[in-house]
C-alpha cells in the first residue's frame, strides 16, 4: 500500500498538469476569439471616424468653393453707392451733377428731377434696368481672374479676347459701359468694334445661356453662368438688349 502512494501521487500530479494546460489553452483561445470578434467593431469604428473626417473636410471645402464661386455674383448684384450721395433713399447721382434722387424717379417721364432732365435720356433709362456699370466691370474682372481669356474668347471671339489680354483695364471698362448703356446687341458690337461674325457668335452664345442649354457649352462657361453670367444675360434680355 505504501509503495503505491508515490505512483498515485504521480498520477494525481499529471492529472492536475493536464487540467492546467487545457485551461490555459482554452483561455488563450478565448482571448484570440475575443480579439477576432472585436476587430470588425474596431475597424468599423475606424472607418466611421475616417468617413466623418472626410465628410467634414468635404463640407468645409464645398463651403469655401461655393463662397468663391458666389463672389462674382455678389459683385454683380451689390448695391452701388454713388460718391456724392449720402442719403440711402436717394442713391442715384444725376449725370454731370452732385444732385441725388431716388431710383423711382429715374426715367419716370417727369422732367425736373435732374438738371437738364438727364435722368430721362435714353442711356440713363437703359442703365437703370441693368446692373451698375461699376458692378459689371468688377464682375468681368473676377471672371477673368477665375477663367482667364478662354471664357472671353468663347463669348466674344479671339480678336476681342486678345485685346482684353493686352489691356484688360481698358476693355473691362469699355465692355462694362457697353453692357450698361447699349440699347441693343448691335449697338454693343459698335461700341466694342466687334466683327459681324463675332457678333453672330456672341448672339448665339447669349441665346444658349438664356435657353439654359448648358450642355452645349464648355464646363468653364457653365461655371461662369452659375457665378452670375446668367443673371447678367437675363437683365440684358429683360431690357431689350436682344431686340433687333
Amino acid at each position: 500500500m505504501t509503495k503505491s502512494l508515490p505512483f498515485i501521487f504521480l498520477v494525481f500530479t499529471s492529472f492536475l498538469a493536464v487540467i492546467f494546460q487545457v485551461s490555459s489553452n482554452d483561455h488563450q483561445s478565448h482571448s484570440s476569439l475575443e480579439r477576432f470578434r472585436s476587430w470588425p467593431d474596431t475597424s468599423r469604428h475606424h472607418r466611421n471616424d475616417l468617413l466623418r473626417k472626410w465628410t467634414e473636410h468635404k463640407r468645409t471645402n464645398s463651403y469655401s468653393e461655393n463662397r468663391r464661386s458666389s463672389l462674382p455674383f455678389d459683385l454683380l448684384t451689390s448695391t452701388q453707392q454713388f460718391k456724392g450721395c449720402i442719403d440711402p433713399s436717394e442713391p442715384f447721382q444725376c449725370p454731370q451733377s452732385e444732385h441725388c434722387i431716388a431710383l423711382q424717379f429715374i426715367c419716370d417721364g417727369h422732367p425736373g428731377d435732374c438738371p437738364n432732365n438727364l435722368d430721362e435720356n435714353e442711356e440713363t433709362c437703359i442703365a437703370a434696368k441693368r446692373p451698375a456699370k461699376e458692378n459689371i466691370e468688377k464682375f468681368l474682372h473676377a471672371e477673368y481672374t477665375l477663367h482667364g481669356s478662354k471664357l472671353f474668347t468663347f463669348l466674344f471671339g479671339e480678336k476681342l479676347a486678345k485685346s482684353i489680354d493686352e489691356n484688360n483695364a481698358f476693355w473691362f471698362d469699355t465692355l462694362a459701359s457697353a453692357f450698361s448703356v447699349a440699347k441693343t446687341i448691335r449697338r454693343f458690337a459698335e461700341k466694342t468694334r466687334m466683327s459681324s461674325s463675332d457678333l453672330a457668335h456672341f448672339q448665339s452664345v447669349l441665346q444658349l445661356i438664356h435657353d439654359g442649354r448648358l450642355e452645349e457649352v464648355p464646363l468653364y462657361v457653365q461655371e461662369a453662368v452659375n457665378q452670375g453670367l446668367a443673371s447678367l444675360v437675363e437683365k440684358l434680355y429683360d431690357s431689350g438688349f436682344m431686340d433687333q
